[in-house]
């Protein structure tokens, strides 16, 4: 607990993406993600083949846009720091563990960022008052120098969960908060769509709960009902196993991969 609350105070994060609980998500993840280390791996390992494969239809290799930084367990900075000038990671909290780790490749930099575009007018947002519009372009303004290639791992199913977890706290329906969420889903997909360089996407597709003999108690749609585009791979993560939720069942996910635009690289 003690380590815990150090990493949360050392995590950079605005004071909006604070208020919303996004330094404390980033201390559980790594926190879960170092209590199944070896459950995770293999869908970390799938994760950072399927973004090198993607890159590998980079024409250009000025610059590479990873979106969601975490603990970069799924990220292969080691393999993609050769290939780019610039690698730009982007996040709405920065573990300190992370900052440390990226020290080791110079043409890797972390960026404070919410790729939303919803958190900092949220952290204001009362109920009755509009809220904020998901922009398809909030990706766009990241950075002046357009990407030859850009990554977005893991990311699109959190996106929404804290602001959703945000309007209810403030007296918002769970149906109002969770067409609020579509929209934040349904902007990320449209601004990756809007790169003519190469993009890939890994994704939650499905949450499947199963029981000790290993039966679905439940499944359901891990992006309330958001199409997907065409999944080239798929796999399961563990990504909660028995015990951690608690000791009768465990969490899956069924996690698909796909790359956009990969017929049209940059130039």
């Amino acid at each position: 607990m003690l380590a815990e609350v150090l990493i949360w105070a050392g995590t950079q994060a605005t004071r909006p993406a604070r208020q919303l609980g996004y330094a404390k998500a980033a201390v559980s993840l790594w926190s879960r993600r170092r209590r199944w280390a070896r459950e995770w791996a293999e869908h970390e390992s799938r994760t950072r083949d399927f973004a090198l494969m993607t890159v590998g239809a980079c024409r250009r290799r000025d610059t590479l846009w990873l979106l969601g930084a975490g603990t970069l367990a799924d990220l292969p900075l080691a393999e993609l720091s050769p290939l780019f000038k610039r690698i730009l990671v982007f996040d709405i909290a920065l573990l300190p563990q992370a900052r440390v780790a990226v020290r080791r490749w110079p043409n890797v930099e972390l960026r404070l960022a919410d790729v939303t575009g919803v958190v900092g007018p949220l952290s204001e947002w009362r109920l009755g008052m509009p809220l904020p519009i998901p922009s398809i372009d909030a990706m766009r303004d990241l950075d002046p120098v357009p990407p030859d290639g850009v990554l977005s791992l893991n990311l699109l199913s959190q996106l929404p969960l804290l602001p959703m977890d945000y309007v209810q706290r403030q007296g918002m329906t769970v149906q109002a908060a969770e067409s609020f969420g579509r929209a934040i889903m349904q902007a990320h997909l449209h601004g990756l769509l809007g790169f003519s360089c190469p993009v890939g996407l890994v994704a939650d597709a499905r949450r499947i709960w199963r029981n000790r003999a290993n039966e679905t108690v439940l499944s359901e749609s891990a992006v309330l009902d958001v199409p997907l585009p065409a999944a080239e791979k798929e796999w399961f993560w563990p990504v909660a196993p028995r015990g951690e939720i608690d000791g009768e069942t465990g969490l899956e996910i069924l996690v698909q991969a796909s790359r956009l635009n990969a017929g049209n690289p940059t130039s």
